[in-house]
């Protein structure tokens, strides 16, 4: 009895040790003593909730979550260590698990809000946005003041562009408690999508004198200030953000997007190239590199970015944003101007798998197929652009030159005479009719027809060159 008496009393004097130990922040040891502590007396439940709080604020989630749950095997009803498993849960991308540790948590204790506001989040992340409004009024029920809560439906408001709602959460969110960390950054941000730039600017520089080192609070200022169009205070606060954290890449980003816009294009390449040794992959960013080294003349430079982010090893259909078509047509024409048409191609066939009948997309996807040498790929595409719209002159255009370039002039001849029945002014298929007369000039000439036929062949070939139509924003 002795002996374990003495182990019990020696493993409960390791608990109180670990306990100061964690208060004087000694953090290892007093893990380290809590393990010794449960290794005597291993189906203590409140001692694996100490452990697990300790791993938590170690930043060991991992290893606090299974402390958390062996807590929850030995009592059920521990409603700290269900919400620390939730909290953990989450952090671990695991928000299906938060829902359920936090509906544990709300049976055993129902006027205990972050099993409440906990639950909101993560149905949030879920997209289940109308459970999310459902525990929200439940927790009404059980609540006088609930900070958090409304914090929380408001993100989830947000989440959905209901801008007017959620302003009104954070608001009374704030109104209930004026100390719930970055609440007002946030709506802040919120206040900005709404279109409300001034009230924004108001609120952000009230939550910056309450934390003017928060680079969150400092980064929707500068966009608040972007938005007034104080441009030159926008950017000292970007360079701020830089000085107290040298990798923030949203940071960099805007500095080279003014940087950008202002001509400073050396400056413009130096950020966006930081951003992408920092891992970021972001395509218009990797865009706007390309615009600012084309724009340097340094197009070989710049296809090789394009040929990386595009290239035959990472099919460009899983390039994220790939879907949108601004995206995707900027993308194109970049690779077009730096002399990658096979390039413009690859990106375009990914595009109109997301969106087969913008006919915008399928007229550059001829071009681009047309100019890298697939001629039976930018004939189907053309077919399919004029199948959306048959009177395309860019597309008539194109496929008159690929014609014409390969001596196939009655074929060349019968797309122009069809697109200037629909599009009389248009020059580029005028000129095309032009260069067709020279050349059947020059065929005469060559059958014996005279000097002055050839002559004037020639001439037609100098002063009427052909090219491909546009692939820009026409």
């Amino acid at each position: 009895m002795t002996g374990d008496s003495g182990e019990l009393i020696s493993a409960q004097a390791r608990v109180e040790r670990a306990r100061g130990l964690f208060q004087s922040g000694k953090l290892e040891e007093a893990a380290a003593e809590m393990r010794r502590a449960l290794a005597t007396e291993p189906e203590r439940g409140d001692w694996h909730h100490n452990l697990a709080v300790t791993l938590d604020a170690m930043g060991r989630h991992a290893d606090a979550l299974a402390a958390y749950e062996r807590a929850i095997e030995l009592v059920p009803n521990h409603v700290h260590a269900l919400l620390g498993a939730a909290q953990n849960a989450l952090r671990a991308g695991h928000a299906d698990r938060c829902v359920r540790l936090c509906e544990r948590a709300v049976k055993v204790d129902s006027q205990i809000e972050p099993a409440y506001s906990m639950r909101i989040l993560a149905l949030g992340m879920l997209n289940r946005h109308e459970e999310a409004e459902s525990v929200y009024f439940l927790a009404q029920q059980y609540l006088k003041e609930m900070p958090l809560c409304l914090a929380e439906m408001a993100n989830v408001l947000a989440q959905q562009g209901k801008f007017e709602r959620a302003i009104w959460c954070y608001r009374e969110a704030i109104s209930q408690n004026p100390k719930i960390a970055s609440v007002k950054t946030r709506l802040g941000v919120v206040l900005l999508r709404a279109g409300q730039t001034e009230t924004a600017h108001h609120v952000l520089m009230q939550a910056l004198r309450e934390q003017p080192g928060d680079s969150a609070t400092l980064l929707a200022l500068a966009r608040a200030l972007e938005g007034l169009d104080r441009i030159g205070e926008a950017e000292e606060k970007y360079r701020r953000i830089v000085e107290l954290e040298p990798a923030n890449p949203a940071a960099h980003i805007r500095l080279g997007d003014i940087a950008l816009r202002a001509g400073r294009l050396d400056e413009a390449r130096a950020a966006y190239s930081l951003v992408i040794t920092l891992g970021v992959r972001d395509v218009p960013v990797r865009l706007r590199l390309v615009e600012a080294l084309t724009k340097l003349n340094l197009r070989e430079e710049a296809g090789r970015h394009l040929e990386e982010l595009f290239g035959r090893e990472a099919p460009a259909s899983s390039v994220q944003g790939i879907d949108d078509p601004t995206i995707a047509l900027g993308a194109a024409g970049a690779a077009v101007e730096c002399g990658r048409p096979a390039v413009a191609a690859r990106i375009l066939t990914a595009a109109v798998v997301h969106q087969p009948n913008d006919e915008r997309l399928w007229r550059r996807l001829a071009r681009a197929r047309f100019e890298s040498g697939d001629r039976n790929g930018g004939r189907r595409a053309a077919r399919r652009t004029l199948a959306l719209n048959r009177t395309c002159a860019q597309t008539l255009h194109n496929i008159a030159l690929d014609a014409m370039t390969h001596g196939e002039l009655r074929r060349a001849w019968a797309a122009v005479r069809r697109g200037i029945s629909a599009n009389p002014n248009e020059h580029g298929l005028r000129r095309i009719r032009l260069r067709i007369l020279g050349l059947q000039l020059h065929k005469a000439a060559e059958a014996g027809a005279g000097r002055i036929s050839a002559g004037w062949a020639r001439l037609m070939r100098l002063v009427v060159p052909a090219r491909w139509s546009k692939l820009g924003n026409d």
